[in-house]
């Protein structure tokens, strides 16, 4: 009994510590982990691990000050299972990074760390990200040395950022040369000031809000004339792409559906079209004053940042409705039917391109001649895409479905391109065929104004003889057009209806002002409507090329094309004003959209060649090899972003990777990084 009565008291003793202590095991938290979240502040520590989390916080502060740079640093506990990078650029998305916004993470427990640094931020090399990873970095973290990674991180990125702009000064080799050595050594010294300034001040002005005047009014000329031919050139991107989007859509989803989409792509256009227009003025040879200019650019700024807007309103509906992951299977199946028709016609449109090379001269073919090669690429790069969409859509992992979006939208852009190639084929020898068969009519209309002229002349009908060397002046020119058009006529017969309706409308124009005809007046409005027709044949031509080369076109030939529409359209206004008028605003456009389209060529070229010499990467596309042409093709077509950016065909730095999608310019021209993930 004695013994009961003592194992009934222990036992009571236990089960009394067990409720004392039971409500305290029960509440005490698990270990949880971080999923990707949106950065608080630029000193995040949920692990405890900082010592002194405002040295950090002063070092990341001096890095801003002295470079612009934005270091945002981040200790958790761990990432969840998540990959270190996929964590990453998660996180960057939600909290909305820049391309002057580097980040180091780095997950305590799991001894996992990512740092990412923008490859926009030119002045720091691949080689001093590595370094800086595995010689300051990693090393802290192996000793828990959370303070020092921080601090490590933001000094050595801004000694990165600082050495990229010393001068090499080279030493004195004579006394003889001494005073030019000095000269030369300032005059270098200046350049790279004001080069570093000029980038700084750009860099800067990038971080503002495009829509803000007075935010623009603040920067420099300089900076302002950089911000707008990028701005230009990434908003007609994005509004090219839209348009090819919508279309898509609309075959899928019907007109009804996809109405608030088309208003946005269309206001879009209209304002982006004010700001090319002014682009063009001020990239023409007439100067404006300074005050004049500032005004200019913040306009063309402003307007494509609307334009921008106005895209991504209805961007987040427009995903929504083509809700591609649900529907990849089908969708793949489709894009598969599709390669098999664009290859299928192929050889057709390349026997069509052989016929016209027979038949016209190369000048009048330059801007088709390798749509055959070029489409091929773009259905070798879509059978890629559709590869892989396969894969992923086979898998379905979570946290790939943008992956298989951008493989879908990717094969999707590239197979729409492929068919407009060969259509640009196959419309050619129609148009050039047109204008071969209308040619003679406008010569027979030329002449019998030539003949007028001379009629005229010698009767002494002319009121004036100021108005007589005029005509006289006209009458040579039409003569010397007529024998130009029927010399090349029939090789490049669209370039010799230009030439020959300039002259015909000037002769016209002179012939009014001595004799009102019935028939004059018919002739002049049978010269207007040929005339708007091959402006407008030219324009599509330049329109199109660009919007299958866009990644390579800058924004001097974009501005040609968006005057031709204006010219185009005040053609059209004038028409029964002033119809001679009309006709000159047509051939202004014709000429224009001429010049749009060898300039987006030699463009287009070059950039090939770049790719052709195997530099570039496109997003982990090799460009080189034998798929050197599918990746560059696609970069060119501006269904992979890659190194081509700003005016005029230049090469910039790497811009990013991926297919582009309806939306603005904050969709379709993505960031790439320096650096990456580890263990430590």
């Amino acid at each position: 009994m004695r013994l009961l009565g003592l194992k009934g008291s222990l036992l009571g003793s236990l089960i009394a510590v067990f409720m004392v202590f039971a409500p305290a095991l029960l509440m005490a938290p698990a270990a949880t982990a971080d999923p990707p979240f949106r950065i608080p502040g630029y000193v995040t520590d949920r692990a405890g691990a900082l010592k002194s989390p405002a040295k950090v916080r002063a070092a990341v502060d001096q890095l801003y000050e002295k470079q612009k740079v934005r270091l945002w640093v981040v200790y958790v506990k761990d990432f969840g299972g998540i990959d270190a990078a996929d964590w990453a650029n998660q996180t960057m998305k939600k909290s909305s990074f820049g391309d002057r916004d580097a980040l180091l993470a780095v997950a305590t427990e799991d001894q996992a760390y990512t740092f990412m640094v923008p490859a926009s931020i030119s002045n720091v090399t691949d080689s001093e990200v590595a370094n800086l990873r595995s010689n300051t970095i990693e090393p802290a973290l192996r000793t828990s040395d959370w303070d020092g990674a921080a601090i490590g991180a933001a000094n050595g990125l801004d000694s990165a950022v600082s050495s990229s702009f010393s001068v090499p000064w080279k030493p004195i080799l004579g006394a003889l040369a001494f005073g030019a050595l000095i000269v030369g050594a300032f005059m270098l010294y200046s350049w790279f000031r004001t080069r570093a300034r000029r980038k700084a001040e750009l860099e800067a002005a990038k971080g503002i809000d495009p829509s803000d005047p007075e935010a623009l009014a603040r920067q420099s000329v300089d900076a302002l004339d950089g911000l707008s031919k990028s701005i230009v050139v990434n908003v007609d991107n994005a509004v090219r792409t839209s348009e090819a989007e919508l279309a898509l859509a609309v075959e899928e989803f019907g007109t009804e559906q996809t109405t608030p989409f088309n208003k946005a792509v269309e206001t879009a256009k209209a304002t982006l079209a004010q700001s090319l227009s002014v682009r063009k003025q001020l990239d023409d040879a007439i100067p404006e004053t300074p005050t004049e200019q500032r005004r200019l650019l913040i306009d063309v700024i402003t307007s494509a940042a609307r334009a921008d807007r106005t895209l991504d309103e209805q961007s987040t509906a427009f995903d929504a409705l083509r809700n591609l992951v649900i529907n990849a299977p089908t969708k793949l199946d489709g894009l598969t039917q599709q390669v098999v028709s664009v290859t299928a016609r192929a050889p057709e449109s390349e026997r069509v391109l052989a016929q016209l090379h027979t038949e016209f001269d190369g000048t009048a073919l330059a801007s088709i001649t390798d749509n055959i090669t070029e489409a091929r690429e773009r259905v070798s790069f879509a059978d890629s895409r559709i590869t892989h969409g396969r894969e992923l859509a086979s898998r379905a992992i979570e946290g790939q479905q943008m992956a298989l979006v951008d493989a879908i939208r990717g094969a999707e852009s590239a197979l729409t391109q492929a068919g407009a190639l060969l259509d640009a084929v196959d419309n050619a020898a129609t148009d050039i065929r047109r204008a071969t068969d209308t040619l003679p009519a406008a010569i027979a209309d030329t002449k019998s104004g030539i003949a007028k002229a001379e009629e005229l002349q010698k009767q002494g009908s002319v009121p004036s003889g100021e108005t007589l060397a005029e005509l006289t002046q006209a009458h040579d020119a039409a003569v010397a057009a007529t024998a130009d058009a029927e010399r090349i006529g029939s090789s490049d017969p669209l370039t010799a209806y230009t030439h020959l309706a300039q002259a015909d409308a000037e002769l016209d124009k002179l012939l009014a002002a001595v004799q009102e005809e019935t028939e004059a007046a018919a002739r002049r409005a049978r010269a207007l409507d040929q005339a708007i027709a091959t402006a407008r044949q030219r324009l599509s031509s330049a329109g199109g090329y660009i919007g299958l080369h866009r990644g390579a076109v800058g924004s001097v030939a974009r501005g040609e094309v968006a005057e031709a529409e204006r010219q185009i359209a005040a053609a059209e206004s004038a028409r029964g004003s002033n119809p001679s008028q009309a006709i000159l605003l047509a051939n202004r456009a014709a000429e224009l959209a001429a010049q749009a389209e060898r300039r987006a060529i030699q463009e287009a070229q070059n950039a090939r060649s770049y790719y052709g010499n195997g530099y570039g990467n496109s997003g982990g596309y090799s460009v080189a090899g034998d798929v050197a042409g599918n990746v560059a093709g696609a970069v060119i077509g501006g269904i992979l972003r890659g190194m081509l950016s700003g005016g005029s065909g230049h090469h910039s730095s790497w811009s990013g990777s991926g297919s582009s999608s309806y939306g603005g310019s904050s969709r379709s021209s993505g960031m790439s990084y320096r650096g990456g993930s580890g263990r430590f």
